[in-house]
């Protein structure tokens, strides 16, 4: 499918406009990009934008983001300014300077994005991120390559047991320290019975 431009930069106008999603970097509006499009291909066969997305350390990207905020930039769509998170993290937080054209989507397409504000508008870069990589094609993607989306289920049963697995051991990596002790005894009893499947074999975590 080719890439439709003009919703991308619309959907990101939107985006940075509401003010549910806010604050919003690059990563996160990144993030709510990759799940309205893969929401939209699972519930309607086709993504909304039809952008390209590559593996990065953080998630999905889409391969024409940064084209299209730039030329969001060049024609006064929106604003870029560095902002200080902490004293040695900052953001390039995002300022709509118009309205989006909301007209250019489709019925379906407005409830796809309206469901993608109500389940992931208060999650943070850092969430969206970790819930992107438990995505059957994030994980089996070659890193900085692209993503292979595809209707309905995207997975076999057996890589939807790994993709459980993963998930189950990247939350004890993303889990504080000061959980109590009968927590991780839970938690380990979870990824000892669900070992990841490689043909006829299986590897436990």
């Amino acid at each position: 499918m080719k890439v439709n431009l003009r919703k991308l930069m619309q959907l990101i106008v939107f985006f940075v406009h509401h003010e549910a999603v806010k604050p919003l970097g690059k990563t996160k509006l990144f993030k709510l990009l990759y799940f309205t499009d893969v929401t939209h291909l699972r519930t309607a066969g086709q993504p909304i934008t039809g952008a390209e997305y590559l593996k990065y350390p953080y998630g999905p990207v889409p391969m024409q983001g940064d084209f299209a905020l730039k030329e969001l930039r060049k024609h006064r769509f929106i604003s870029q300014k560095r902002v200080q998170r902490t004293n040695t993290q900052f953001m390039w937080g995002m300022t709509a300077l118009q309205m989006p054209d909301m007209t250019i989507f489709t019925e379906h397409e407005i409830r796809t994005i309206d469901w993608v504000i109500q389940q992931y508008s208060e999650d943070t870069a850092r969430v969206l991120s970790w819930k992107s990589h438990q995505e059957p094609a994030w994980l089996f993607a070659e890193d900085w390559m692209p993503l292979r989306l595809t209707p309905g289920k995207q997975s076999t049963e057996e890589d939807g047991k790994n993709v459980e697995s993963l998930a189950l051991l990247e939350q004890w990596y993303a889990t504080p320290d000061d959980k109590p002790p009968g927590y991780w005894d839970d938690l380990l009893e979870e990824i000892e019975t669900h070992p990841l499947h490689f043909g006829d074999e299986d590897i436990a975590l």
